[in-house]
């Protein structure tokens, strides 16, 4: 593998980041033959089973015509009324083909890629017209291919069609001598027994493409090694960012929970409810008294409930909250100038737990 990153070799899988990316752009594997064959098979369906009633229609139709061509007068004004007794009739025979055509070819595509809703496969790119673009893709691989596809079809259809009719060729010679209707139950049988074997030979072909359609689709999303590091890097950050988010974790993680630190606290201090700041006294911890936990506003207002419920004292003295707030850290001993008042603040809670 060459360590130029523009001639590196895509030789890792595609992540999920990437199939998904590929999916929201439109990038999907699809086999324009499976599709075909739907479309022909679901066709050949509607024009099997429809025959009869279609050219009964179109028999009545004609009938209608000549038996009142005599009676009817071309003009501006019978015109449209002509049109709308011909045409309502073709539609109704014709409506249920293309319907059922438009369905199949859907169907087809949505079962293979299923729903996707997107239109940046229509954007404009001067790719799809330029020459040179044009060129390259008919002389590429999937150029190769798909002329190959289209030799492969005539190779099956032509010997496949040439020896069923010709095997029915004095019948075919004799179809003029028939009524209609034997004409139509004559050809639909040989449209079936043409149709089913060259549909059999299209679905293997489009088996084989389909196969080729989705291998040339995931090795074009393979990924080099830095495509893979790029992403990687993309999803996961810059390394340092990364690094002060694990150190911030671990900060988070040494420190207690605040219901815990509040519990092994002597007092808290408020300035009201806006500042809450829960002192400790443990000389066998620290030689001064140290915070084990403080707060403003909605955290203030959390540590003075966890107190009322563990039954830790709460001392309101304004100042000395802020200071303390200010100047001291969790879990280090407060600073020499407070000492007075935080021993002060103690002196009273102790007093209080003497009195009770």
């Amino acid at each position: 593998m060459s360590d130029r990153p523009d001639r590196q070799e895509k030789v890792f899988d595609p992540s999920p980041s990437r199939l998904k990316k590929a999916r929201e752009e439109g990038n999907v594997f699809k086999s324009k033959e499976l599709a075909s064959v739907g479309v022909l098979g679901a066709g050949g369906a509607v024009m099997v089973l429809g025959a009869p009633r279609a050219f009964g229609v179109l028999e009545e139709l004609t009938a209608h015509l000549f038996l009142s061509a005599a009676t009817t007068p071309l003009n501006a004004e019978s015109l449209p009324g002509l049109f709308v007794g011909i045409g309502l009739p073709v539609l109704g025979v014709m409506l249920p083909f293309f319907a059922t055509v438009m369905v199949a070819g859907a169907a087809a595509n949505v079962a293979q890629t299923g729903w996707i809703l997107t239109g940046k496969p229509l954007a404009p790119k001067f790719s799809r017209v330029s020459p040179l673009e044009g060129a390259k893709r008919l002389f590429s691989s999937k150029g190769v291919f798909e002329a190959g596809k289209a030799l492969v079809k005539v190779a099956i259809v032509g010997p496949i069609a040439y020896t069923i009719l010709k095997n029915h060729l004095p019948e075919l010679l004799g179809l003029a001598a028939l009524p209609l209707d034997a004409i139509v139950r004559q050809t639909g049988a040989w449209f079936v027994g043409l149709a089913l074997p060259v549909l059999g030979a299209l679905l293997a072909l489009a088996a084989v493409d389909y196969a080729w359609e989705r291998h040339r689709w995931y090795t074009d999303l393979k990924m080099t090694q830095k495509e893979v590091k790029d992403e990687a890097k993309e999803q996961e950050g810059d390394p340092q960012l990364r690094g002060r988010r694990r150190q911030k974790a671990r900060e988070l993680a040494l420190k207690p929970r605040l219901d815990h630190a509040v519990m092994k606290a002597d007092v808290v201090v408020t300035n009201p409810t806006h500042y809450a700041i829960a002192l400790r006294y443990a000389p066998e911890e620290h030689a001064a008294p140290f915070v084990v936990a403080k707060g403003i506003r909605k955290r203030a207002l959390r540590i003075k409930a966890l107190a009322a419920e563990l039954d830790v004292p709460t001392v309101e003295d304004r100042p000395l909250a802020r200071a303390l707030y200010a100047t001291v850290e969790e879990g280090q001993p407060i600073n020499e100038t407070l000492y007075p008042a935080v021993a002060a603040v103690l002196a009273e809670v102790y007093e209080r737990r003497r009195a009770v």
